[in-house]
């Protein structure tokens, strides 16, 4: 997979409504789908009829970090932790 590929990743938590909509099970928004719609969180969209992951293999930051930054600070002090994440979020913050 390279940056101008997409490609999409059958999941899980989710079923088909009476319309033809496919509704995420993911989260407590339950986002209603049409063809081709993302959902809130950008990271589970509707293609071919069912929800597929759009990020999946594919990080939007990593960095080098302290051990202690992280909630395992009472293991291994002083060492090194890859931190990595990727995109998504389905707060809606208003300041975001």
């Amino acid at each position: 997979m390279n940056a101008m590929t997409t490609e999409f990743f059958p999941t899980r938590y989710w079923h088909v409504l009476d319309d033809g909509r496919v509704q995420c099970d993911v989260c407590p928004r339950y986002c209603k789908l049409h063809e081709g719609q993302q959902g809130l969180c950008f990271v589970r969209g509707c293609h071919d009829g069912m929800i597929k992951l759009t990020s999946y293999g594919r990080s939007s930051g990593f960095c080098i970090d302290p051990i202690e930054k992280k909630p395992l600070n009472h293991f291994l002090p002083g060492t090194s932790v890859l931190s990595f994440g990727t995109a998504g979020c389905n707060l809606a913050c208003k300041f975001c």
